[in-house]
């Protein structure tokens, strides 16, 4: 029965907005890369963007991304590379405590913030913990190497209301489907059917609250994002 459904909603769209190479495929031949982001959440309802991994941008761009979408949309934006990538003896906590108020200023159009934690780093439940308490944010957690797949992880991942992302990729492993917070957190990286799109759509229709789901960077994966959101309202 429709009324025994979890309540769902899902926010689905890519890794970025801003290529040449969609004109003609998903944006119009002629438009102004200026006016692709409005073009864009006229369509779909999030974007994740990477770019705020390599340097946080200013809240003017944030109160201009904000004027050109719809209220309900939302901005998933990557954390600085220094607060998961940087050596051992970098202050990643300090960082992390100045980036989660300057993310903030991005007011309601923020979604959750993106940790990617590399291949090359092994587990450390307690840095994890500090990090995302220092951040003070709702943060979806991405992790390279499956050894971060385990209780205590998950533990701090409940205990700070952030999400494991599960990622479906060829080259990174994906995570178990642990409901860790109040939201879930997809990437889906490959060339997927129609088929494989409705299950998709199946599966995280079934989740209970705000579900967001990116597809790779590609001139095909702005209609892939349109597919699930059509397959997930089914």
């Amino acid at each position: 029965m429709e009324g025994d459904r979890p309540h769902v909603a899902l926010h689905a769209g890519t890794s970025g907005f801003s290529y040449p190479g969609w004109r003609g495929v998903f944006y119009p031949e002629k438009l102004a890369g200026s006016k692709m982001l409005r073009f864009y959440s006229e369509r779909l309802n999030t974007v994740e963007l990477n770019g705020t991994f390599y340097r946080t941008p200013a809240p003017t761009a944030f109160a201009k991304w904000a004027a050109e979408t719809p209220p309900g949309f939302r901005f998933c934006l990557k954390a600085h590379r220094g607060l998961t990538y940087s050596g051992a003896a970098f202050d990643k906590v300090g960082l992390a405590a100045q980036v989660g108020p300057r993310l903030a200023e991005m007011g309601d159009r923020l979604g959750p913030v993106l940790l990617q934690w590399p291949p090359v780093a092994h587990p450390d439940p307690g840095l994890l913990d500090a990090v995302l308490e220092a951040l003070g944010l709702a943060a979806a957690v991405e992790f390279r190497d499956p050894a971060w797949f385990a209780p205590e992880v998950f533990g701090v991942l409940t205990r700070r209301g952030a999400a494991l992302v599960v990622t479906d990729e060829d080259k990174w492993p994906m995570a178990p489907a642990e409901q860790t917070a109040g939201f879930a957190y997809y990437r889906l990286r490959r060339d997927y059917s129609e088929p494989e799109l409705q299950a998709w759509g199946n599966r995280l229709g079934a989740l209970s609250g705000d579900v967001y789901a990116f597809f790779k960077h590609e001139p095909e994966a702005p209609a892939r994002a349109l597919a699930l959101l059509t397959a997930g309202r089914a």
